[in-house]
């Protein structure tokens, strides 16, 4: 869909081609002069030129050059009663980008339109890439082995078809862009941009300007025009990451893009239209930031149709090895190391530790360990000194009533089942009769602990 605007004298013309337009599912803005052409111009963003090419005061071909003066990357198709090779050049020399004869034929001015729209999205997504705004698109899949999470996962996915806003929210390092990722390439806006912005990372006038753009001369270093993300994600999707960090003024602009879906660049008057998806993420209590007036209200229930929260890996102890082990046998394949084994005290060391940096933090160990392997197993003296030497402190480290309590539990299960693994001579059902365990439970605890029963066997 596009904004269009029709010029022409003549009222009858006017008529045909907004019933064409309105058919495509264009939005249609028509006047019957150039002069009020270049006044709209200058008030709105129009995406599409479509003029007559004989008109009083000012020709088509002279209308255009001034358009694209002020709107370079307008699509113009100028319109005529009267086919002529010579106007044809003289058009596409001023930079015009189709010309018609009439009568029009609906089915060729849409096809233009569309294509023209098509040349204008493949130059935005370029300028995104020399920006380096867009990343190599990557693993759709949000990975996990808890069932909590996969639940979440499955909700995100049912809401992703939907254009309504989307709030994540989690601790540093739980996979909020990548779920934000997941959400946008299960959508419909999956070939269109997916841009990434991090709101505590820019100062507010330029994080301003990255998003709404920038006119020439509105403040010091504004050399020129400059396209916000807004402008240039236009049917994507902008993730705006920390964005319980944002400036209030900047608060209220971004309330209005989601509202009216309109904005406009800095130091300037003219209305832009905008079709952009936002989800945004936080790791603060944004309740909490709208007591203490630094957020405003409206815009977090606009934010917050949707809301996931990711939970730490605290709180999903059976995603640690999960995603260990994932990250190991990617960065062996990086490294070439071949396949390696990790040792049981290795599992162990890892589930007693916190992970206040989540799976960011994981990520980085497995990556060390890797690289500094040379053996074929992983031992703990490869880990860091702060996860291989666990002591009470590390794990009262948090005042959280409720993580520590599955701290402690964890480190019990630990403790309790492999005592009774050593008595047992590893064997698992006779340990479990021995605890008052059902067998099958007992293996699927063993698992989950990282615990393994061979290692306890004695060999006679």
């Amino acid at each position: 869909m596009a904004n269009v605007l029709v010029v022409d004298d003549e009222a009858s013309t006017i008529f045909t081609l907004k019933k064409i337009l309105e058919k495509g599912n264009h939005t249609v803005t028509a006047v019957f002069d150039a002069k009020s052409a270049l006044d709209r111009v200058k008030q709105f963003k129009f995406d599409v030129l479509i003029t007559d090419f004989s008109m009083p005061d000012m020709n088509g071909i002279e209308l255009t050059e001034q358009v694209l003066k002020l709107e370079p990357d307008m699509i113009v198709i100028l319109v005529t009663a009267f086919d002529s090779i010579k106007n044809v050049v003289e058009a596409m020399r001023k930079g015009a980008y189709d010309y018609m004869s009439k009568p029009i034929n609906s089915d060729e001015l849409l096809l233009s339109i569309s294509r023209g729209l098509e040349k204008v999205t493949l130059m935005n997504e370029n300028l995104l890439l020399k920006q380096k705004l867009i990343k190599e698109k990557e693993s759709v899949e949000y990975d996990t082995s808890s069932e909590k999470v996969k639940n979440l996962v499955k909700e995100a996915k049912r809401i992703a078809g939907t254009d309504s806003s989307v709030l994540i929210t989690g601790a540093n390092g739980t996979g909020k862009e990548v779920l934000a990722k997941f959400i946008h390439y299960n959508s419909k806006r999956s070939e269109r941009q997916f841009v990434v912005l991090n709101c505590a990372a820019i100062p507010s006038l330029l994080l301003e300007s990255e998003l709404f753009g920038h006119v020439k001369g509105s403040f010091t270093g504004a050399v020129k025009d400059h396209k916000g993300y807004f402008e240039i994600a236009n049917n994507g999707t902008i993730f705006l990451d920390e964005i319980g960090e944002l400036d209030p003024m900047l608060q209220i602009k971004l309330l209005r893009v989601i509202q009216e879906k309109e904005f406009s660049r800095v130091g300037d008057t003219k209305i832009l239209k905008t079709d952009v998806r936002i989800i945004a993420a936080t790791n603060r209590d944004l309740n909490q930031a709208i007591k203490e007036g630094k957020f405003r209200e409206d815009l977090y229930y606009r934010l917050n149709v949707f809301e996931f929260h990711l939970p730490s890996l605290v709180e999903r102890p059976e995603d640690i090895l999960y995603y260990f082990d994932k990250f190991v046998k990617q960065f062996s394949e990086i490294h070439k190391k071949g396949e390696l084994r990790i040792d049981n005290e290795v599992k162990i060391a890892l589930q007693k530790y916190s992970w206040p940096g989540n799976i960011r933090e994981l990520k980085n160990v497995a990556e060390r360990v890797t690289v500094l392997c040379d053996r074929g197993i992983i031992t703990t003296d490869l880990l860091p000194s702060n996860i291989k030497n666990i002591d009470e402190e590390n794990m009262n480290e948090t005042n959280d009533y409720n993580l520590c309590k599955q701290k402690y539990l964890r480190q019990f299960e630990i403790d309790f089942i492999t005592k009774h693994l050593k008595i047992h001579n590893g064997n698992v059902a006779a340990t479990a009769k021995a605890i008052n365990f059902h067998p099958v439970s007992l293996r699927q605890k063993i698992a989950k602990l990282g615990i393994n029963p061979h290692k306890y066997k004695i060999n006679n």
